[in-house]
Protein backbone atom coordinates (compact mmCIF):
# COMPACT_ATOMS: atom_id res chain seq x y z
CA UNK A 1 0.00 0.00 0.00
CA UNK A 2 2.59 2.41 1.08
CA UNK A 3 4.92 2.25 -2.69
CA UNK A 4 0.95 2.76 -4.52
CA UNK A 5 0.22 6.14 -2.53
CA UNK A 6 4.24 7.15 -2.89
CA UNK A 7 2.88 7.15 -6.87
CA UNK A 8 -0.19 8.93 -6.23
CA UNK A 9 1.95 12.00 -4.24
CA UNK A 10 4.70 11.96 -6.78
CA UNK A 11 2.19 12.04 -9.73
CA UNK A 12 0.20 14.96 -8.02
CA UNK A 13 3.60 16.81 -7.05
CA UNK A 14 4.28 16.36 -11.77
CA UNK A 15 0.72 17.62 -11.97
CA UNK A 16 1.29 20.81 -9.75
CA UNK A 17 4.56 21.54 -11.64
CA UNK A 18 2.88 21.44 -14.99
CA UNK A 19 0.13 23.41 -13.39
CA UNK A 20 2.81 26.05 -11.84
CA UNK A 21 4.36 26.69 -14.81
CA UNK A 22 1.28 27.02 -17.60
CA UNK A 23 0.23 30.00 -14.66
CA UNK A 24 3.54 31.23 -13.94
CA UNK A 25 3.35 32.08 -17.84
CA UNK A 26 0.44 33.11 -18.05
CA UNK A 27 1.43 36.59 -19.35
CA UNK A 28 4.43 34.78 -21.86
CA UNK A 29 3.55 36.13 -25.83
CA UNK A 30 3.03 32.55 -27.93
CA UNK A 31 3.29 30.65 -24.59
CA UNK A 32 1.17 27.24 -25.44
CA UNK A 33 0.07 25.72 -22.46
CA UNK A 34 0.51 21.86 -21.06
CA UNK A 35 -1.33 19.38 -20.03
CA UNK A 36 0.18 16.38 -17.39
CA UNK A 37 -0.95 13.10 -18.61
CA UNK A 38 -0.30 9.58 -15.82
CA UNK A 39 -1.22 5.64 -16.83
CA UNK A 40 -1.72 2.97 -14.63
CA UNK A 41 1.13 1.22 -13.78
CA UNK A 42 1.18 -2.69 -13.15
CA UNK A 43 4.41 -4.81 -13.29
CA UNK A 44 4.62 -8.14 -12.45
CA UNK A 45 7.02 -11.37 -12.83
CA UNK A 46 4.26 -13.06 -15.16
CA UNK A 47 4.40 -10.14 -17.99
CA UNK A 48 7.11 -9.79 -20.39
CA UNK A 49 8.41 -6.58 -19.56
CA UNK A 50 11.67 -6.16 -18.42
CA UNK A 51 11.09 -3.70 -15.48
CA UNK A 52 11.86 -4.37 -12.32
CA UNK A 53 8.73 -5.29 -11.15
CA UNK A 54 7.23 -2.58 -8.44
CA UNK A 55 3.56 -3.34 -8.20
CA UNK A 56 0.65 -1.42 -8.57
CA UNK A 57 0.42 2.36 -8.86
CA UNK A 58 0.42 5.57 -11.51
CA UNK A 59 3.06 6.95 -13.08
CA UNK A 60 3.40 10.63 -14.96
CA UNK A 61 4.47 10.28 -18.52
CA UNK A 62 5.50 13.21 -20.98
CA UNK A 63 3.07 16.35 -20.89
CA UNK A 64 1.26 16.83 -23.70
CA UNK A 65 1.71 19.98 -25.27
CA UNK A 66 -2.06 22.55 -26.01
CA UNK A 67 -1.34 24.27 -29.45
CA UNK A 68 -4.60 26.22 -29.35
CA UNK A 69 -5.06 29.29 -30.62
CA UNK A 70 -4.54 31.91 -28.42
CA UNK A 71 -6.19 35.32 -28.44
CA UNK A 72 -4.62 38.08 -29.85
CA UNK A 73 -3.53 41.44 -28.50
CA UNK A 74 -3.51 44.31 -30.70
CA UNK A 75 -0.23 46.64 -30.19
CA UNK A 76 0.15 48.62 -33.38
CA UNK A 77 3.53 47.82 -33.53
CA UNK A 78 4.65 47.07 -37.39
CA UNK A 79 7.20 43.97 -36.65
CA UNK A 80 4.68 42.71 -33.80
CA UNK A 81 3.63 39.63 -35.58
CA UNK A 82 0.70 37.08 -35.31
CA UNK A 83 0.05 33.86 -37.03
CA UNK A 84 -3.59 32.79 -36.96
CA UNK A 85 -4.01 29.27 -37.99
CA UNK A 86 -1.24 26.19 -38.27
CA UNK A 87 2.40 27.30 -38.42
CA UNK A 88 5.50 28.61 -36.23
CA UNK A 89 7.77 31.38 -36.94
CA UNK A 90 11.19 30.11 -37.77
CA UNK A 91 14.40 30.95 -35.75
CA UNK A 92 18.40 30.59 -36.55
CA UNK A 93 21.42 30.98 -33.99
CA UNK A 94 22.92 34.00 -33.18
CA UNK A 95 23.88 36.32 -35.59
CA UNK A 96 27.51 36.04 -36.38
CA UNK A 97 27.41 32.12 -36.24
CA UNK A 98 27.64 30.06 -39.55
CA UNK A 99 24.15 29.49 -40.67
CA UNK A 100 25.24 25.49 -41.90
CA UNK A 101 25.72 24.76 -38.11
CA UNK A 102 23.05 26.70 -36.89
CA UNK A 103 20.00 25.22 -34.48
CA UNK A 104 16.90 26.05 -35.66
CA UNK A 105 14.37 26.43 -32.92
CA UNK A 106 10.26 27.58 -33.67
CA UNK A 107 7.92 29.76 -31.73
CA UNK A 108 4.41 31.11 -31.78
CA UNK A 109 6.07 34.39 -30.35
CA UNK A 110 5.66 37.27 -32.66
CA UNK A 111 7.86 40.04 -30.81
CA UNK A 112 10.67 41.33 -33.30
CA UNK A 113 12.51 44.19 -33.73
CA UNK A 114 15.45 45.25 -35.62
CA UNK A 115 19.03 44.97 -34.80
CA UNK A 116 21.62 47.59 -35.39
CA UNK A 117 22.67 45.78 -39.07
CA UNK A 118 18.93 45.82 -39.76
CA UNK A 119 18.49 42.34 -39.37
CA UNK A 120 15.05 41.15 -38.18
CA UNK A 121 15.69 39.48 -34.63
CA UNK A 122 13.36 38.27 -31.55
CA UNK A 123 13.97 40.43 -28.12
CA UNK A 124 16.93 38.76 -26.93
CA UNK A 125 18.81 38.37 -30.06
CA UNK A 126 17.68 35.29 -32.27
CA UNK A 127 17.10 36.11 -36.09
CA UNK A 128 13.92 35.59 -37.65
CA UNK A 129 14.14 33.29 -41.06
CA UNK A 130 12.98 33.70 -44.32
CA UNK A 131 12.44 32.08 -47.21
CA UNK A 132 15.34 29.14 -47.48
CA UNK A 133 16.67 30.11 -43.81
CA UNK A 134 18.04 33.05 -44.76
CA UNK A 135 18.28 36.27 -42.22
CA UNK A 136 15.94 38.75 -43.24
CA UNK A 137 17.66 42.00 -43.66
CA UNK A 138 16.17 45.26 -43.58
CA UNK A 139 18.39 48.09 -44.67
CA UNK A 140 18.14 51.49 -42.73
CA UNK A 141 19.11 53.30 -45.57
CA UNK A 142 18.16 52.84 -49.87
CA UNK A 143 19.11 54.34 -52.72
CA UNK A 144 16.37 56.64 -54.28
CA UNK A 145 15.74 59.33 -57.62
CA UNK A 146 16.76 61.86 -54.90
CA UNK A 147 20.24 59.91 -53.42
CA UNK A 148 19.91 58.29 -50.35
CA UNK A 149 16.71 58.17 -48.01
CA UNK A 150 16.55 56.81 -44.72
CA UNK A 151 13.91 54.30 -43.42
CA UNK A 152 10.28 55.46 -42.69
CA UNK A 153 8.08 52.66 -42.55
CA UNK A 154 7.92 48.88 -42.41
CA UNK A 155 4.58 46.82 -43.62
CA UNK A 156 4.66 43.51 -43.41
CA UNK A 157 1.53 41.63 -45.24
CA UNK A 158 -0.23 38.72 -44.22
CA UNK A 159 1.67 36.58 -46.91
CA UNK A 160 4.60 36.97 -45.39
CA UNK A 161 5.68 39.69 -47.79
CA UNK A 162 7.94 42.91 -46.24
CA UNK A 163 7.85 46.03 -47.31
CA UNK A 164 9.52 49.04 -46.61
CA UNK A 165 9.57 52.73 -47.35
CA UNK A 166 12.11 55.26 -47.63
CA UNK A 167 11.82 58.78 -47.72
CA UNK A 168 8.25 59.48 -48.80
CA UNK A 169 7.07 57.31 -51.20
CA UNK A 170 10.33 54.75 -52.17
CA UNK A 171 8.98 51.46 -52.04
CA UNK A 172 11.07 48.00 -51.67
CA UNK A 173 10.38 44.14 -51.07
CA UNK A 174 12.92 43.99 -48.87
CA UNK A 175 12.28 39.73 -47.70
CA UNK A 176 9.67 37.25 -46.83
CA UNK A 177 8.78 35.46 -43.85
CA UNK A 178 9.06 31.44 -44.48
CA UNK A 179 7.14 29.29 -41.60
CA UNK A 180 7.05 25.91 -40.62
CA UNK A 181 4.90 22.87 -40.33
CA UNK A 182 5.30 19.64 -38.30
CA UNK A 183 3.23 16.36 -39.15
CA UNK A 184 3.12 15.89 -35.41
CA UNK A 185 3.22 19.20 -33.67
CA UNK A 186 2.85 17.40 -30.03
CA UNK A 187 6.08 15.54 -30.25
CA UNK A 188 7.85 18.88 -30.51
CA UNK A 189 10.38 19.56 -27.45
CA UNK A 190 9.70 22.66 -25.42
CA UNK A 191 12.57 24.50 -24.33
CA UNK A 192 11.45 27.17 -22.59
CA UNK A 193 10.79 31.22 -23.71
CA UNK A 194 7.71 29.80 -25.86
CA UNK A 195 10.53 27.77 -28.00
CA UNK A 196 10.35 24.29 -29.24
CA UNK A 197 12.57 22.29 -31.06
CA UNK A 198 12.12 19.50 -33.19
CA UNK A 199 12.46 15.73 -32.52
CA UNK A 200 12.05 12.16 -33.72
CA UNK A 201 8.49 12.24 -32.86
CA UNK A 202 7.32 15.52 -34.20
CA UNK A 203 9.19 14.27 -37.77
CA UNK A 204 11.18 17.41 -39.71
CA UNK A 205 9.74 20.62 -40.62
CA UNK A 206 8.08 21.67 -43.68
CA UNK A 207 8.87 25.83 -44.66
CA UNK A 208 6.76 27.76 -47.13
CA UNK A 209 5.25 31.21 -46.89
CA UNK A 210 2.41 32.24 -44.81
CA UNK A 211 -1.27 31.37 -46.30
CA UNK A 212 0.57 28.42 -48.04
CA UNK A 213 -1.08 24.86 -47.97
CA UNK A 214 -2.17 24.43 -44.44
CA UNK A 215 -0.29 27.46 -43.02
CA UNK A 216 -1.91 30.14 -41.35
CA UNK A 217 -1.84 34.25 -42.31
CA UNK A 218 -0.10 36.61 -40.61
CA UNK A 219 -1.54 39.43 -38.53
CA UNK A 220 0.44 42.68 -38.44
CA UNK A 221 0.03 45.10 -35.26
CA UNK A 222 -0.97 41.82 -33.23
CA UNK A 223 0.69 39.84 -30.70
CA UNK A 224 -0.82 36.17 -30.09
CA UNK A 225 -0.63 35.47 -26.24
CA UNK A 226 -0.71 32.36 -23.73
CA UNK A 227 -3.09 30.05 -24.29
CA UNK A 228 -3.55 29.48 -20.53
CA UNK A 229 -6.52 30.23 -18.68
CA UNK A 230 -5.79 31.30 -15.19
CA UNK A 231 -9.16 30.17 -14.03
CA UNK A 232 -9.15 26.95 -15.87
CA UNK A 233 -5.64 26.15 -13.88
CA UNK A 234 -6.39 27.57 -10.51
CA UNK A 235 -9.67 25.13 -10.40
CA UNK A 236 -7.19 22.27 -11.80
CA UNK A 237 -4.28 23.48 -8.89
CA UNK A 238 -7.14 22.94 -6.26
CA UNK A 239 -8.12 19.15 -7.32
CA UNK A 240 -4.85 18.22 -7.54
CA UNK A 241 -3.95 19.58 -4.11
CA UNK A 242 -7.50 17.65 -2.27
CA UNK A 243 -5.12 14.78 -4.17
CA UNK A 244 -1.99 15.18 -2.71
CA UNK A 245 -3.67 15.99 0.90
CA UNK A 246 -5.81 12.78 0.51
CA UNK A 247 -2.76 10.55 -0.55
CA UNK A 248 -0.97 11.77 2.53
CA UNK A 249 -3.52 11.22 5.02
CA UNK A 250 -3.89 7.53 3.76
CA UNK A 251 -0.22 7.30 3.40
CA UNK A 252 0.00 8.27 7.43
CA UNK A 253 -2.93 6.24 8.27
CA UNK A 254 -1.16 3.09 6.40
CA UNK A 255 2.01 3.86 8.61
CA UNK A 256 0.39 4.21 11.97
CA UNK A 257 -2.02 0.88 11.48
CA UNK A 258 1.76 -0.49 10.49
CA UNK A 259 3.36 0.68 13.45
CA UNK A 260 0.46 -0.93 15.57
CA UNK A 261 0.82 -4.05 14.48
CA UNK A 262 4.56 -4.12 14.81
CA UNK A 263 3.83 -3.06 18.57
CA UNK A 264 2.39 -6.37 19.10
Amino acid sequence: MFSILRTGLDAANKDLAVISNNIANAGTNGFKKSEAQFEDMYHSHHNRSQEVARGIGVKAIKPRQNFSQGSLQQTNGSLDLAIMGEGFFVLGSPVGRELANQALTYTRDGSFQLDRQGNLVTTDGLPLLGEGQALINIPFKSATDDGEAILTEIKVDNDGTIEATYGLDTKNIVGRIALADFVNEFGLQNIGSARFQETGESGVPTFAAPKEGTLGKLQAGFLEKSNTDITDEIILMLRTQQAFNGCSKMMQSDIDVTKKLSAR
